[in-house]
């Protein structure tokens, strides 16, 4: 004879019972993968702000206009805000870091061999963001089980 679990809260236990991790363990590991994460985007964040500073003392190629050196802080700007929306927990934001942090590290890494020959202090500083970027994006890969962890915290 076989039984039915009719409310969830007993099918709930039952599956804590079966699997060795229990939900306060797994929302830890979690939080301290996000935690993670998040520390490396920081880091990554003000290592480009560092990265923009070694690029005007080097001077901007071409004219002295302000293009430039307007675009490049739009751009740190609007990946700043990415940010905040990843550490709000926004899932699309959470997934457009990942997709542009394994891009950086696709497109740049290549270029941080001729990067050391013009200017090896950028290169130390850009190697570094890099790797910042692709541990976060790394961590932030991992499913993200609040929802259903924290329906089961509130019954318990």
């Amino acid at each position: 004879m076989t039984t039915v679990n009719v409310f969830a809260h007993e099918a709930a236990k039952r599956t804590d019972a079966r699997t060795s991790v229990s939900p306060r363990l797994a929302r830890l590991v979690h939080g301290e993968r996000f935690g993670a994460a998040l520390a490396s985007l920081a880091i990554a964040y003000a290592l480009s702000w560092v990265e923009f500073g070694l690029v005007v003392m080097m001077g901007l190629p071409g004219d002295a206009g302000s293009h430039p050196l307007a675009a490049a802080v739009v751009s740190r700007v609007l990946v700043g805000l990415l940010y905040l929306c990843v550490a709000s927990r926004l899932q699309w934001a959470r997934w457009l870091t990942v997709a542009l942090g394994f891009a950086s590290v696709a497109l740049v890494a290549p270029t941080l061999a001729l990067q050391w020959q013009v200017f090896p202090a950028a290169a130390v500083v850009s190697g570094v963001a890099l790797v910042c970027r692709l541990s976060a994006s790394i961590f932030l890969l991992s499913p993200l089980p609040e929802r259903s962890l924290a329906n089961e915290g509130q019954r318990a």
